[in-house]
């Protein structure tokens, strides 16, 4: 009887935590599992994105490995955007973060340049809300944006839009810097789907008329 008094004096948080966790139990009505994205924190992230959600630990312990997972309600239902944009858009906050954090992390004058983003996009609104996302990565790291966007002879867009993407960002990066698009107090976070079929985003940067992919 004292073994299983303290089994359950033991687990009794566990299972008063579990009983309030809307993930193992029941979701608010009219809202099922797949109309949520869902994002898995840390415990400190969580009360940054949540103020107030998030119990403190108790001083003394409760035997609880605390993990928190984020979900927000869709703007728009599953299915009604192609799959490939709606995986694209679905997982945009965390691809922004990664591709930002690669260009934030190149060394040397290109911190103190004025950045601009190109996106490579099949549909025009997923294009627009990927520009967005990356310019706003871009502002809280610190870095200058501009909604400026470099331009191309018509000739020139002729020629480049028949090159596939993995040729076309470096020639036309060449064709910046000649032109005076990309001037030397500038630099492009070029974005880009390097095939049709993927849903992963590729990031390079043309400075002073070189181009790099960084992924």
């Amino acid at each position: 009887m004292e073994f299983w008094l303290y089994v359950l004096l033991f687990y009794l948080p566990s299972l008063i935590e579990e009983a309030h966790d809307p993930i193992g139990g029941v979701l608010p009505p009219g809202i099922a599992l797949e109309d949520l994205e869902c994002e898995p924190l840390s415990v400190d992230e969580a009360r940054v994105r949540a103020p107030g959600q998030i119990a403190e630990p108790s001083p003394r312990g409760d035997f609880i490995e605390r993990r928190a997972v984020f979900c927000r309600e869709r703007l728009m239902p599953r299915g009604a955007r192609p799959p490939r944009d709606d995986a694209i858009l679905s997982t945009l906050g965390a691809q922004a973060t990664e591709l930002t954090g690669l260009v934030a992390a190149l060394e040397g004058p290109l911190q103190a340049r004025t950045w601009m983003v190109e996106v490579y996009h099949p549909e025009p609104k997923v294009t627009a809300k990927v520009a967005f996302a990356m310019k706003t990565a871009l502002l809280d790291r610190g870095l200058a944006v501009t909604d400026r966007a470099p331009t191309l002879a018509a000739g020139d867009v002729e020629v480049i839009g028949r090159t596939e993407p993995a040729r076309a960002w470096p020639l036309a990066c060449t064709r910046y810097a000649a032109t005076g698009s990309v001037g030397p107090g500038d630099a492009l976070m070029g974005v880009a789907l390097r095939d049709r079929r993927e849903t992963q985003l590729h990031v390079g940067v043309c400075a002073d008329g070189r181009w790099r992919w960084l992924r």
